[in-house]
């Protein structure tokens, strides 16, 4: 029974057997499990594949690690990936949630770097970076460290298909464990449920997506102010978990040893009220720090 495998397939079989060392051999491996079709057809040929890539895995390899090509340093608040299959919209999503200048096409494998931009949402910062379809290991070594994951879907092709491919490089790189958002591009085309839907084109959807990625970050906004003045215009960003402790660690660590009480504003009746190191905070508090 004919694969019917399409081209990208084919390239990718063409790059295993270029591969000089082992880390090339998986990667293209990797590229060819996640490019066969799927149907009772491929069966063998599948197990085949994952069977030699586990082989490929366990031997030992002696080469030296190399330092990945591609190094984003952390700005903002958070560090959140876009990864999704190609075309399915990841750099008109990245262009719509932080207006940075990327390259939009319709065609396969625009992007051939990661691209970057800052989303604001509500005064915070948020590093949003996309990350390219070939999902070779510099470019997954940024996934790696990164704080939440939006794995993007194209509505107009199966969406379990695209899932699975996805969940296969990411088991396939030891990070199925890190947190994602799946979210339903294009959906102005088409519905879909237990993800979130939006239109990247048209701009729908997007306050809700802002809004989840806040919620799954865990983060909190916090304000200082001095007595008798309004306060900052910028705040803290800190884990939901976090106390009057980290946010004066935050403002300045030398004040801790100074720190005499601080007060809590917010809208709640007992705004004002005098707390110490160990009250925790929520969202958008105000704090007034008193040393002495």
């Amino acid at each position: 029974m004919p694969i019917n495998a399409g081209p990208e397939y084919f390239k990718a079989e063409e790059k295993y057997s270029k591969a000089k060392t082992k880390e090339e051999k998986i990667e293209a491996m990797e590229e060819m499990i996640r490019t066969l079709p799927k149907h009772k057809g491929t069966e063998n040929m599948l197990g085949q594949l994952k069977r030699k890539l586990a082989k490929l895995k366990k031997e030992k390899t002696t080469q030296a690690k190399t330092k990945p090509k591609f190094v984003i340093k952390k700005e903002g608040a958070a560090q959140v990936c876009i990864i999704g299959m190609t075309n399915s919209g990841k750099s008109k999503l990245l262009q719509s949630l932080t207006n940075a200048k990327v390259e939009v096409g319709d065609y396969e494998y625009t992007t051939k770097n990661p691209a970057m931009g800052m989303m604001d949402y509500e005064g915070v910062n948020i590093q949003m970076i996309e990350i390219p379809s070939t999902f070779n290991p510099d470019v997954m070594s940024i996934v790696r460290t990164c704080d939440l994951i939006l794995i993007l879907l194209d509505s107009v092709r199966n969406l379990e298909d695209q899932l699975r491919d996805i969940t296969e490089v990411m088991e396939n790189k030891r990070m199925d464990s890190k947190k994602v958002i799946i979210v339903a591009n294009k959906s102005d085309l088409h519905r879909h449920e237990n993800v979130i839907q939006v239109s990247a084109k048209k701009g729908e959807g997007l306050d809700r997506l802002k809004r989840e990625v806040w919620s799954r970050l865990e983060l909190i906004r916090v304000y200082t102010k001095s007595p008798g003045k309004p306060k900052a215009a910028k705040p803290i960003t800190l884990s939901n978990e976090s106390t009057i402790r980290d946010a004066t660690r935050e403002v300045h660590k030398t004040i801790l040893k100074d720190f005499k009480f601080a007060r809590i504003f917010n809208n709640t009746k007992h705004s004002g009220q005098k707390v110490g190191l160990d009250y925790k905070l929520s969202d958008l508090d105000v704090i007034e720090i008193h040393t002495g």
